[in-house]
């Protein structure tokens, strides 16, 4: 049986399934990850404006760096790997997932019960009176006028306590978690795949590298979410 096998039997088996998925979910909708050769971090100002301190320390080039990160991410189309776990939602629709992305995909794919961990950059955020609901067609808020910022979670700025506990509610009922291009090394996301193997679920990993958790692991898939995520969601449906 090979390793796809594997993973298509544990998740054809399941009644309940959560996938936790990170950059290198999106990089074949043309998203660089932040660690690759043309990753984010290799943009000065990336590392420059991606401090909640930034903000306050230069707003105008804060505002303008995720105005034009905003821009480009409008333009950037679902690929193989959003559709498939959106077909898995659609033959599992208790199917949760948890993402550490900002760019919108999922639901631009059809997704449902989706638990944006970082937020989203297709949305602003008013710090003031709180506004995220609105249409926004300036970087100011349309409800108090104040100045607005991208509604993601900065460095120096803490996850949203309701969302987490949420999350690892998710994982602890599991029957299968999968991890889909992430590391899963950046806490408290990391302790994700933790709580689910604690409470008795089934790893499955997929990842082009070997990471931490592969260790705990039932299924350890290696190669690119847009090719293998199909092939892994097919394969499971057709299981007699």
């Amino acid at each position: 049986m090979t390793s796809i096998d594997s993973a298509a039997a544990l998740l054809h088996a399941a009644s309940c399934i959560s996938v936790l998925s990170g950059a290198g979910l999106s990089k074949a909708s043309g998203i660089p990850t932040y660690r690759d050769t043309d990753g984010l971090w290799r943009d000065k100002n990336a590392v420059k404006f991606s401090h909640i301190d930034d903000l306050k320390r230069d707003p105008e080039g804060f505002h303008n760096f995720w105005a034009s990160r905003m821009a480009a991410l409008s333009a950037a189309k679902p690929n193989p790997g959003h559709r498939a776990l959106v077909e898995l939602q659609m033959h599992r629709p208790s199917t949760a997932l948890i993402t550490q992305n900002v760019d919108g995909l999922l639901t631009d794919a059809g997704a449902q019960q989706i638990f944006e961990l970082h937020g989203s950059l297709r949305r602003w955020r008013c710090d003031s009176c709180g506004n995220r609901e609105e249409p926004w067609l300036s970087q100011c808020c349309p409800r108090c006028g104040a100045q607005a910022r991208p509604d993601v979670v900065m460095f120096g700025e803490m996850l949203d306590e309701e969302l987490l506990t949420r999350t690892q509610e998710v994982a602890a009922q599991n029957d299968v978690f999968l991890v889909v291009g992430t590391s899963a090394a950046v806490y408290p996301a990391a302790d994700l795949p933790t709580i689910a193997a604690s409470n008795g679920a089934k790893i499955i990993t997929l990842n082009m590298e070997a990471i931490d958790i592969d260790d705990i692991a039932a299924v350890v898939l290696r190669g690119c979410a847009e090719e293998l995520l199909p092939d892994l969601i097919q394969t499971a449906r057709l299981r007699p």
